[in-house]
């Protein structure tokens, strides 16, 4: 399996939010910029040609900002933890992204951080900023509260078992059994997870998704089954689960036949694959040689 990737999901703001990111975190640049054809025009109601997303990397972490209109809001459910070494480094952090935004938890001393602020920034993707010892990383972190309360720690068990190379690293638990703090391992990439019996008001949302991306046509099939059931309601290998985390779920092999230099043989496939749930790559490559069934 490829890294897994974050996207985010923003209504017209992905260059703005993108911007703002690069200058804030410290090894970070932007990779490529894809824009609307046709097809993904026709489907999403939003201007050809303009544009659809930007793969960047910020601290060390890929991801992709999408434009993807006014569909779903960022809440503080799926927040991104930023380890940092130094105080400093925390403040400077913290008052780049506060700048316009909404402070969740002030910037202060708390009994897991020396020097800890929540914040959401002004495009509302929510980050939790902490010196710490570990490595300086961005890790991405679920927050089980309203319907999903209770159900961290079957569902880090059930990520954990399903895809390859990964591993539950620390779980402390409260006294009433929910998960205080969780760390994991997804294919070698560090998580978090925690939970809060509070009426906090949101939930999980798919305006951040996580890229599974499969090598092989067998880890395809065992993580589509696994990660989707009766209320699922796939589109385009996107699926919430049950535990209310959305994925995409791709093989990798469809990287090669939607990016390939033949615009003709592109739009052919993405139009196809705009009306599938779930990713037919044989059909996919049928279309792609100009076979359309």
């Amino acid at each position: 399996m490829k890294p897994i990737v974050p996207y985010l999901w923003f209504d017209h703001q992905a260059e703005a939010a993108v911007d703002l990111y690069t200058h804030t975190f410290l090894h970070s640049h932007v990779v490529s910029n894809s824009l609307y054809t046709a097809s993904g025009a026709e489907v999403s109601g939003r201007p050809e040609g303009s544009l659809l997303s930007i793969d960047f990397v910020i601290a060390g972490q890929s991801m992709v900002a999408l434009n993807g209109g006014p569909v779903y809001a960022f809440t503080p459910a799926n927040s991104f933890y930023v380890h940092c070494a130094f105080a400093e480094e925390v403040d400077r952090i913290y008052e780049k992204l506060s700048a316009g935004g909404e402070v969740l938890m002030e910037l202060g001393h708390y009994p897991f951080s020396p020097r800890f602020a929540w914040v959401r920034d002004p495009f509302g993707v929510s980050w939790q900023i902490m010196q710490s010892d570990q490595p300086c990383q961005i890790v991405p972190g679920f927050l089980f509260t309203g319907p999903h309360i209770g159900q961290a720690e079957s569902a880090i068990r059930h990520y954990v078992a399903t895809i390859p190379h990964s591993a539950l690293q620390t779980m402390e638990k409260s006294p009433d059994g929910l998960v205080q703090y969780a760390t994991f391992t997804l294919n070698g990439q560090t998580f978090a997870a925690t939970e809060s019996h509070f009426d906090h008001g949101f939930d999980f949302s798919p305006a951040i998704s996580y890229l599974l991306s499969c090598e092989t046509e067998d880890e395809f099939e065992s993580i589509w089954v696994a990660f989707t059931d009766e209320t699922s309601n796939p589109q385009c290998g996107w699926v919430t689960d049950r535990f209310g985390i959305t994925w995409q779920i791709v093989p990798e092999a469809l990287f090669a036949l939607v990016n390939c230099d033949d615009e003709t043989r592109r739009e052919r496939v993405l139009k196809a694959l705009y009306t599938m749930k779930k990713i037919n790559l044989p059909i996919l490559k049928q279309v792609f040689h100009g076979n359309v069934l």
